[in-house]
């Protein structure tokens, strides 16, 4: 063979050699022993003190206005907090036998900058995992201050808003719970033995009392339907699911939950979101009937999996149903049809309402606004009052009113305050706070 012709021969290997080598160190395991897959690390969890975030009708930090019995919560820094409506950081909270996974949309409580569950947190000297909040109140740290001076009343490193404080956790006041940073690594709940045994067996706990209704079974009637699919788990080890659509011309399957109710009183109603299938949508549409009204409520299935969550408590009479169908706010994402329970609730605490604006207008006069929430019959009525600042009495200026805001015209110019209180629809009425909810200067 003429030397040019083994020269270029021998080029050719050493090109084809070096790219297969390339290739191979490019495509193996990023492991150092056999049969060892790389994998992402687990979220780190941390057990902190849990209150409830009210403030209905206020805005949060990324602009979302909160509506009663609301899902996110407030991490007190800056750094983590999600856009408008946004999902981008996320925490699974585990309380007992309950676990939700909600969006950081608020900046709280207390500190603004603690970022707790970082090792490079700008509290050094304190352990990762533990609120500032907590060692102020708990150890006296910074004098039992927060950052802004005031003295910390809670040892709280999260607030949980209404809907999923009080539905999907259970919890009827402040207490410890589990914490999972989620945008740190993988889902606890759904990786590793967990995840084995979250699809080996869905959390389909009934509690004695409650009413089900499953997919398939009385009370269950398919109103429009085609491209259904079976899946194996859920309540009986089963449920059925269908592609969604946010479009209600391709809207094709629904399906109705009929309750045989004992008799008319408050009920809760949950649905179950069993944990296997395509990924859920996270916009599920739940049409509630109650009592002659019809109510909305939008589910993120794909946060609820493997376990029940609570469209609210609705007073049910005669002909209450639930309705769910393809019709989603998301695309290419599934919807899952398993069973609904109807829990029966007494209401034995009081509503909980405030004054949360005044507005001067340009016309004159101060726009009050007021709101607040009961966790079971709802609100009946207001009463508000005001007094003059800075040592006036308070005095009425709306009672038993069904509304949510008024003109007020000060008398003069000056300091005024403003505080609310409601009571429910079974005659519960909120104590009058010694504070004001809300004061304003008038020039």
């Amino acid at each position: 063979m003429p030397d040019f012709k083994r020269l270029l021969l021998a080029v050719v290997i050493a090109l084809w050699s070096s790219a297969s080598v390339a290739h191979a160190e490019e495509v193996s395991p990023p492991s150092s022993e056999p049969g060892l897959v790389a994998t992402s690390p687990v979220a780190p969890t941390y057990r902190v003190f849990a209150t409830r975030q009210g403030l209905v009708g206020h805005r949060t930090a990324n602009g979302h206005r909160i509506q009663p019995r609301d899902r996110f919560v407030a991490l007190p820094s800056w750094s983590v907090l999600s856009s408008r409506n946004g999902y981008e950081f996320q925490v699974r909270i585990t309380y007992r036998d309950r676990s939700v996974i909600l969006p950081v949309w608020d900046v709280g409580p207390w500190n603004t900058h603690d970022d707790y569950w970082s090792p490079s947190r700008r509290y050094g000297d304190l352990g990762v995992g533990v609120p500032m909040a907590q060692a102020a109140r708990l150890d006296g740290y910074n004098n039992g201050r927060d950052e802004f001076g005031r003295r910390i009343r809670h040892p709280n490193g999260i607030d949980i808003a209404d809907g999923a404080f009080w539905d999907d956790l259970g919890m009827t006041d402040s207490d410890w719970v589990e914490v999972s940073f989620l945008w740190l690594g993988a889902d606890p709940g759904t990786t590793g033995e967990q995840a084995t045994l979250a699809a080996a067996s869905d959390r389909t706990a009934v509690e004695p009392g409650a009413i089900v209704v499953d997919d398939g079974a009385k009370g269950y009637t398919v109103v429009d339907g085609e491209r259904w699919y079976d899946a194996a788990c859920g309540m009986d080890s089963r449920h059925v699911w269908t592609y969604g659509t946010p479009d209600a011309k391709q809207s094709t399957n629904q399906a109705v939950w009929t309750p045989a109710l004992p008799g008319e009183q408050f009920y809760e109603i949950l649905a179950f979101v069993p944990s296997c299938g395509p990924t859920p949508t996270e916009r599920a549409r739940y049409v509630v009937s109650h009592s002659g009204a019809t109510s909305e409520v939008i589910v993120n299935q794909a946060s609820a999996i493997g376990g029940w969550v609570s469209l609210g408590v609705f007073h049910m009479g005669n002909g209450g149903s639930v309705t769910l169908s393809d019709l989603t706010g998301d695309d290419g994402r599934v919807v899952r049809f398993d069973a609904i329970k109807w829990v029966a609730r007494s209401d034995m605490a009081p509503p909980d309402a405030r004054v949360i604006e005044v507005a001067p207008q340009a016309e004159g006069g101060l726009l009050v606004r007021w709101s607040g929430h009961d966790d079971v019959s709802g609100i009946a009525s207001f009463d508000i009052q005001m007094r003059r600042l800075p040592d006036g009495e308070w005095t009425d200026w709306q009672v038993k009113t069904p509304e949510r805001e008024a003109l007020f015209v000060p008398p003069e110019p000056g300091g005024y305050a403003f505080r609310a209180r409601a009571r429910d629809w079974v005659g519960a009425e909120q104590p009058w706070r010694d504070a004001a909810d809300v004061q304003i200067e008038i020039p």
